[in-house]
């Protein structure tokens, strides 16, 4: 039969109800500046983070600013273009009427053909640009969403 209370292998001073607890505390006097530099790179990319937010903004800034000059150029050029056309139309008519009453030149009407349809051909492509302010629109949203998206996966 086995006692199960008998120390098999035992210091002959030692009783037989002999009890040990162990305890192990570690207390970080010295960890190599650990926790000193787990603040510092959290810190540090809050900084970071801080920064990329900040450049997000000043490029959706500049962006909104680029498109709103842009469309409101294409605005104007069509504005002027126009008053090119009727400018263009009033001189073609000048010159049938001089033409028509004997006072002008055939080199004088042709040269009134010539700039009216020059300026139809104008105010068409500026028409065309025109149109192109609603893409620049879209393309602005566009470029707006893809900026939010950017800043929000880092």
């Amino acid at each position: 039969m086995v006692d199960f209370h008998a120390i098999p292998v035992r210091d002959d001073r030692l009783s037989a109800s002999y009890v040990v607890v162990g305890v192990n505390i570690q207390i970080p006097i010295f960890n190599g500046f650990l926790f000193n530099a787990r603040t510092r790179e959290a810190e540090l990319r809050s900084q970071a983070a801080k920064q990329q937010i900040l450049d997000l903004r000043k490029r959706i800034s500049r962006d909104v600013r680029t498109s709103w000059l842009n469309a409101r150029t294409s605005y104007e050029r069509v504005a002027g273009s126009r008053q090119l056309l009727d400018q263009a139309n009033q001189a073609l008519d000048l010159a049938q009427t001089r033409y028509n009453l004997g006072l002008g030149s055939i080199v004088e009407l042709s040269q009134g053909q010539l700039q009216q349809t020059q300026a139809e051909i104008g105010s068409a492509q500026k028409f065309s640009v025109g149109q192109n302010f609603t893409y620049n629109g879209c393309k602005f949203d566009h470029s707006v969403v893809n900026l939010c998206r950017e800043g929000s996966t880092r």
